[in-house]
């Protein structure tokens, strides 16, 4: 009687993939590493925003700490570093990836526990200056994760591999806030930072078993890493003494009266000459067509690289400068198609990006409780949501990545119908959230899993750092960008307009998907690195 069951076993592990996802290393750490990327993020949003409260911190300076948060959307511009520099002694001793990666969760630990030494209602610029070196830090160990999945991960793991990513990246999330608070009630929000900075310190540890990517830019010493205590200890003397420089440099140029503040004090007063000269009625127009010009640019980069600067293409020294020659690498390997990369990187994630902002008042303005409200949120849907971001790194893995795309953005644009069903209902019943929250998270979780193994597979393994920052920072840009309009689309059209236009947004993104399944492209650029 054993031969059936082991056979429907057998079966059921073949068609699900489950000895894959949980007997690999590699699978092991990238969960280790999720968990230590999404610690920090709660700790300068929601976390540092109830702290601020209870200090009887004004709601307006609250509302101005969102804005560390531009770190996690401007880290390309120092992501190039994790690609071309070494870290003096982790980068010997791990490895450069490893390196970067203890560096990073380091330095959030520390400005973790600087932050815990820090009180609002005394020193408020304090608490900002924290705040950004624990944004600047997390930011850091965001490119060097993601860099870190990139190289680790062949091109068929690359979608379990950033499902596994999710999950302990929601992990890390739920115990900063849920754990960050019960902390905060059993001993103050100084405690919460505190005892995180050890949790993060903790988390670390996965570095040291977490093995070094085989690629061209490691250390020459990465594959000859040796972790006895005489490499280990001056390794780590000069690692901590890089840390605590570059902490100082930030802390004492952001501090009252830094240089630092002193250089944004007068780069704003030079743009603030140059807007006087223009007429104060045409200020908005000329912000706007800023804004187009910013968003556009990816677009009219990559079109310089395809006619006027193709020359520049064909010279090694283009490379080797950062952020442009990452971008002009994307263009050299992807030809004309770079620009049905950028479109989809711009545009697949921005209908829950537009949408989301104004889930949270639809749900007030029909007249759910917010204990229901965090209820169905909270466990339901953080559990639905890892969910999907496994069944969409399964699809990915068994039917292949671009029909998983097409997937998941059908589902995003069904889901998104889904709020403006939810924003006609005439009684506000706990069910009717449970099924559009449910359905919402399932399709965020698996679009989610899809995108980022694409943009995993789009990096070029010599510049995974940096070109992989240049598209997470690019799709966050767009998307924050058109979000921050969401509120006064919403009071013009009303919630279900709004939500049914939101829907819309994911119809671009579907015909870029269809586009490249249908051309084999997604196929050719895998086949590229594999060949690599």
């Amino acid at each position: 009687m054993s031969a059936p069951s082991n056979s429907i076993v057998h079966k059921l592990d073949e068609f699900f993939l489950i000895s894959q996802i949980f007997a690999s290393r590699k699978m092991a750490a990238m969960l280790g590493l999720g968990f230590s990327a999404g610690l920090p993020i709660m700790l300068v949003y929601t976390v540092l925003s109830a702290w601020l409260r209870e200090a009887g911190v004004s709601r307006t300076a609250i509302g101005f700490f969102v804005w560390v948060g531009f770190a996690y959307s401007l880290k390309f511009l120092w992501a190039p570093l994790v690609d071309r520099f070494q870290i003096p002694g982790f980068s010997k001793w791990l490895g450069n990836r490893r390196g970067w990666t203890l560096f990073s969760i380091l330095g959030t630990s520390l400005a973790m526990i600087a932050m815990s030494f820090q009180d609002p209602a005394v020193n408020l610029s304090n608490i900002a200056v924290c705040a950004v070196l624990i944004a600047l830090s997390s930011a850091t160990l965001d490119i060097c994760v993601d860099a870190w999945r990139v190289d680790s991960a062949t091109n068929e793991e690359q979608a379990m591999m950033s499902a596994v990513y999710q999950l302990g990246y929601r992990f890390g999330m739920i115990t900063a806030v849920s754990g960050g608070l019960l902390l905060a009630d059993i001993g103050g929000f100084k405690w919460t930072y505190f005892g995180l900075a050890v949790v993060a310190a903790i988390g670390a540890s996965t570095i040291l078993w977490a093995g070094e990517p085989n690629k061209q830019n490691t250390h020459p010493n990465s594959s000859k890493t040796n972790l006895s205590l005489p490499v280990a200890i001056p390794a780590l003397g000069k690692g901590l003494a890089c840390l605590a420089a570059i902490g100082l440099f930030f802390y004492f140029g952001l501090s009252e009266g830094g240089f630092l503040r002193h250089v944004g004090h007068a780069l704003a007063k030079v743009f603030a000459a140059v807007m006087n000269i223009f007429p104060e009625n045409s200020h908005n127009v000329i912000g706007s067509t800023f804004l187009g010009f910013i968003l556009l640019l990816p677009f009219l980069t990559a079109a310089y690289f395809l006619t006027l600067g193709r020359k520049l293409l064909n010279q090694n020294a283009t490379f080797s400068i950062p952020i442009l020659g990452d971008f002009a690498d994307i263009v050299r390997r992807t030809g004309w198609m770079s620009l049905i990369v950028l479109g989809i990187v711009a545009t697949y994630r921005i209908s829950d990006t537009t949408m989301g902002v104004m889930a949270m008042p639809l749900y007030i303005d029909l007249g759910y409780d917010k204990s229901v409200i965090g209820s169905v949120k909270g466990l339901f849907g953080i559990s639905v949501l890892i969910f999907g971001a496994f069944l969409g790194g399964w699809a990915a893995t068994k039917y292949g990545l671009a029909r998983a795309m097409i997937v998941g953005a059908v589902l995003t644009i069904i889901t998104n119908l889904a709020f403006a069903w939810l924003a006609n209902v005439s009684s506000p019943k706990a069910y009717y959230l449970l099924v559009t929250i449910g359905a919402d998270n399932v399709a965020a979780g698996f679009a989610g899993s899809v995108f980022i193994a694409f943009m995993s597979i789009m990096t070029n393994r010599k510049y995974s750092a940096s070109q992989y920052a240049l598209f997470s920072s690019l799709f966050a840009f767009y998307g924050k960008s058109l979000a921050g309009f969401s509120g006064v689309l919403a009071d013009k059209i009303g919630y279900e307009n709004f939500f049914i236009v939101t829907a819309l947004f994911g119809v671009p993104a579907l015909l870029f998907v269809i586009f490249t399944w249908q051309n084999g492209f997604t196929d050719k650029i895998m086949a590229m690195k594999a060949e690599d």
